[in-house]
């Protein structure tokens, strides 16, 4: 799952188009780029988000991208929502760590969930940094130094990708680290 703009979109959903996607598609809008717009076209209510990225092999990291901002602008939906009762931070903190497997974040420590969440958001950065920003996450030892590397990676991606996506990042890696702190202070009580 992927939480963007206050929903969550399960990687097995179907994604739909709203109906303003449908009619920016449609009146080939010049408010989106043409990229977006075929991604768009892709959207077809029986496809799942897990499917889309499986298709587009290597540039799986680019769709992916494309596809939340896509959500973001509120274009594209999740066909279905999430069926259990946790909070979108607890949705977010325990989805699939990777698209392809079964284990979940919430089997792991809580140190290595959030690294293997923040290099998946990392991956999706079109950046040709990303080895050596992914290798200096991988150092943490901690959560708080684990959060310390976010930002200051977060501050080294503006200058490849800029300062939108590296915020797009930093605002992800805040979310991920405050549930995986929270998570992490209930085990030990």
């Amino acid at each position: 799952m992927v939480k963007l703009a206050g929903s969550v979109v399960p990687y097995d959903s179907p994604l739909i188009r709203t109906d303003d996607g449908t009619e920016k598609m449609r009146a080939r809008s010049s408010d989106i780029s043409p990229k977006l717009r075929s991604v768009l076209f892709l959207v077809d209510g029986h496809t799942t988000f897990r499917q889309l990225l499986d298709r587009a092999g290597s540039l799986s990291s680019l769709l992916e991208t494309q596809v939340r901002e896509l959500v973001r602008l509120g274009l594209v939906a999740s066909m279905n929502e999430p069926d259990d009762n946790r909070s979108t931070d607890s949705v977010d903190a325990t989805t699939p760590f990777a698209r392809n497997t079964t284990l979940k974040a919430q089997d792991l420590p809580p140190l290595v969930a959030a690294k293997m969440q923040l290099l998946l958001r990392l991956e999706s950065q079109p950046s040709p940094d990303i080895d050596l920003l992914g290798a200096e996450l991988l150092e943490a030892k901690t959560l708080r130094e684990l959060a310390a590397t976010a930002k200051s990676v977060a501050n080294k991606l503006s200058m490849s990708v800029g300062m939108e996506r590296s915020q797009l990042f930093w605002g992800d890696a805040k979310k991920i680290l405050t549930a995986w702190r929270d998570i992490s202070a209930a085990d030990e009580s």
